[in-house]
């Protein structure tokens, strides 16, 4: 390396007695002070840190001996706001890539965006599996539902949504409703055919889906994009309760009824479909 090229090299870095005690703090903290250095770039990142905490900060070149420097507290909740702001940005996006795009070292993204957790994906996150293993609760109503068509079917031949009705209304048979047949089989005849029951005349539009896939997601995309619930899967019907006033909204339930899955298989298809829209723009 010549001469010019060294001297170059050198003026991308700060000597650490010539920064203010603030930033010199901050930047031991977060272990980005190399052979007793400290990039420019990394002041920049730090001013805007400090700056976001409200923190008063006199420029790198004045130090001033007395001035006392941020708390940990300080920094962590300005890092983690700044994390914030970007997944809602570019939700879906790994801790990888967040410290990739805020030139932080992974261990300090990893521990200040725990508030805002909701809105990442884990590396093994980012493709849909191959097969979704369906939830215990999802799995053993199905089975509810299996049983009673089969007793139903023993004394209403053939089988029709009516007679299945009355026969639940009048306690003969135990099961799922109708309409939560359909949301598990997608349609009557389906459910029918599927444990070998022969059907009556098929499901009118009575019980047909409301929301279709694209439309759930939107809905949970919305309740994830309000950080006051913190993506929390009970908090979801207390969100709905806002939003009903607008627009129809699906309760929880019927999320987790037509979507499948548990509230985290939910939660990471959701922010799969967010990612691909920012992915590809």
């Amino acid at each position: 390396m010549n001469q010019a090229s060294t001297l170059l090299s050198m003026s991308e870095y700060v000597p650490l007695g010539e920064i203010s005690p603030a930033f010199a703090w901050a930047a031991a903290e977060l272990s980005l002070v190399r052979n007793g250095m400290v990039s420019r770039e990394h002041l920049r990142t730090l001013g805007e840190f400090l700056a976001r905490a409200g923190v008063a900060t006199p420029a790198p070149a004045l130090r001033a001996k007395r001035t006392p420097g941020p708390t940990k507290k300080q920094v962590r909740s300005a890092l983690t706001t700044t994390i914030g702001d970007y997944l809602m940005q570019f939700p879906g996006s790994t801790v990888g890539e967040v410290s990739a795009a805020l030139h932080l070292p992974i261990a300090e993204v990893t521990a200040a965006s725990l508030p805002v957790n909701w809105l990442i994906l884990q590396e093994d996150e980012l493709v849909q599996p191959a097969q979704r293993v369906e939830s215990d609760a999802i799995a053993a109503t199905r089975d509810r539902a299996r049983a009673a068509l089969q007793a139903a079917s023993l004394m209403a031949k053939p089988l029709s949504h009516q007679a299945y009705t009355e026969l639940i209304k009048s306690g003969r048979v135990k099961g799922p409703s109708v309409a939560r047949i359909v949301q598990l089989f997608g349609s009557w005849t389906d459910a029918c055919n599927l444990v070998g029951v022969e059907s009556g005349q098929p499901l009118r539009n009575n019980y047909s889906r409301t929301w279709n896939n694209e439309q759930l997601l939107g809905f949970v995309e919305r309740f994830l994009r309000e950080p006051a619930y913190r993506g929390a899967s009970h908090q979801f019907d207390e969100w709905r309760k806002t939003a009903v006033s607008v627009q129809k909204v699906p309760s929880l339930g019927t999320v987790r009824n037509m979507m499948g899955g548990t509230w985290n298989d939910i939660r990471t298809t959701t922010l799969r479909y967010m990612r691909a829209q920012w992915k590809h723009t």
